[in-house]
């Protein structure tokens, strides 16, 4: 089933069965809110590059230590960002004459390596930050990826790298060697996103079939199921940074937390606003950053149980990430900028990634 219908189905069955959720959600959502209107805040001409995205980006990363941005466009345009000044650093892959359409990509935790996959390709690509090289790739012939790389994630301790691809397979690589620890099947369909469980050797998974699962980096095996393949659409995984607690959300305007030492479901959140894109847990653990398909960002306070701060945007946005301070939170897709946005009061401090207008 394609993700169009899949979508149509969940918002015709959520009205039948869902409808006192809808209503509790909207209570929840009844508190005062502080909204703003972004980008009247700020000049777009603060940006100075001429160099930058005039395309929608569709691939962000952001390191671990808040200095570097990663950010992709469809039109095979990559770009490397000094974050504190939102200046241009590089662009990504030049001078090498290979197709760099991303579909994903990682920093390592010391934010000294970049690994991304491409378009329709098998193989992820490793590349030096400070220095802008390509390092290599991580193949195997008998081992590696048979189908395209669309998911990616360093472990805590930056020694491995997991890859997904698009027949649900899963690879973990060494990255001493670049040799295959092992490699197996873990969902029907594309693995869509790989999360590493801070303070652990643990690592979550989902993908197109609607199941989350929680697997062993060490061994080879499948730790806990803690969402059953179903119609759902997972859009997004986000791990607090004490590794306790585990958000994902759904197309069909939920979002739902799971007790990662417990294993088990703790809370659900309706939305009756719109179809849910992505959703980020504050390294705090207290707060989550929900962008939806109604042109928005809200930070929800846990909890409160209530709406901090709601925001508009230009277009839907597709991804939101924290800084690890937790006192920025960042937000790209759906045009050519990724917004930096102060988390205490909603504003937004400025953006960067687009070509200068």
């Amino acid at each position: 089933m394609s993700r169009l219908f899949k979508t149509i189905a969940f918002v015709l069955l959520a009205l039948t069965i869902y409808p006192f959720s809808f209503l509790m959600a909207a209570e929840l959502s009844s508190q005062p809110v502080i909204k703003t209107n972004p980008d009247k805040a700020i000049k777009s001409s603060e940006s100075e590059n001429q160099t930058g995205h005039r395309k929608e980006i569709s691939t962000f990363a952001l390191s671990k230590d808040g200095l570097y941005a990663l950010t992709g466009d469809e039109d095979e345009n990559n770009y490397l960002w000094d974050v504190k000044s939102g200046k241009l650093i590089r662009e990504v892959g030049k001078p090498d004459q290979i197709r760099l359409w991303l579909v994903s990509a990682a920093f390592s935790p010391d934010s000294s390596t970049l690994v991304w996959a491409r378009y329709r390709k098998y193989m992820p690509v490793l590349w030096d930050v400070k220095s802008g090289k390509r390092l290599g790739i991580l193949a195997s012939r008998e081992k590696g990826h048979k189908a395209e790389v669309v998911s990616l994630a360093f472990s805590n301790d930056g020694r491995y790298v997991a890859s997904g691809d698009m027949q649900g397979m899963i690879v973990i690589w060494n990255m001493k060697d670049r040799s295959v620890v092992r490699r197996f099947k873990a969902h029907d369909g594309e693995v869509d996103q790989i999360v590493f469980i801070p303070g652990g050797n643990e690592f979550a998974t989902t993908g197109m079939d609607g199941a989350i699962y929680l697997w062993s980096l060490e061994q080879d095996q499948l730790l806990a199921t803690l969402l059953k393949p179903s119609d759902d659409i997972v859009t997004s995984l986000s791990v607090s940074a004490n590794g306790s607690v585990m958000y994902a959300s759904f197309y069909n305007m939920a979002v739902k937390g799971w007790n990662i030492p417990l294993r088990t479901l703790r809370s659900t959140i309706p939305f009756n606003d719109s179809l849910i894109n992505n959703v980020a847990v504050s390294p705090s653990g207290d707060f989550l950053a929900v962008i939806d398909e109604d042109r928005s960002v809200l930070l929800w306070d846990i909890h409160e149980s209530s709406v901090a701060w709601r925001s508009d945007l230009p277009n839907s946005a597709l991804k939101a990430v924290f800084s690890t301070d937790g006192k920025s939170l960042f937000t790209s897709g759906g045009d050519n900028w990724v917004r930096e946005w102060d988390v205490a009061s909603g504003r937004l401090i400025r953006k960067f990634g687009g070509a200068a207008e």
